[in-house]
């Protein structure tokens, strides 16, 4: 799908504050209401827009440990991979699950209230998978930067 200015416009607007009422954003991307209103509809029906959410602060919710789980599989076929993301889709603590390339096959992005959470969640869950043949962690001490804005405005080149 390609976007003019006005589009990247609605989305970056969206991607800073997904709660602005249509016609602030519609005036930000220099449009009717009801015309910035149809380019969000089509944006959301062409997929452009998955979803809208609300970002929570893991330490106000009491979830202040963070940690990247770097994991290897023992059965790396289609099935193995395909296992194992529908394992980390069904975990609520495992919130990102990316595919590597490179030394480790998968990285986890796990958030749980403490130390012993997690302890539990990778000796009594993860590496009781059979699949999984070994996870390294690291813990986050700090988080220097987090968005999930989309760089929209850098070029391809």
């Amino acid at each position: 799908m390609d976007f003019d200015h006005q589009d990247r416009l609605i989305l970056k607007a969206l991607q800073d504050d997904a709660t602005l009422p249509v016609a602030e954003i519609a005036q930000r991307a220099n449009l009717s209401p009801p015309s910035c209103w149809r380019r969000i509809r089509l944006l959301r029906e062409a997929g452009v827009i998955r979803r809208q959410v609300a970002l929570l602060d893991p330490q106000k919710v009491n979830l202040p440990v963070t940690v990247i789980a770097s994991v290897t599989l023992r059965d790396k076929s289609v099935a193995g991979q395909t296992t194992f993301e529908t394992f980390a889709g069904e975990r609520d603590e495992v919130q990102e699950c990316l595919l590597l390339s490179g030394g480790r096959d998968y990285q986890l992005k796990v958030i749980v209230p403490n130390i012993k959470a997690y302890e539990h969640f990778l000796t009594s869950v993860l590496l009781d998978l059979p699949i999984v043949e070994s996870a390294e962690s690291n813990f986050v001490l700090r988080e220097a930067k987090q968005t999930t804005a989309l760089p929209l405005n850098l070029s391809p080149f």
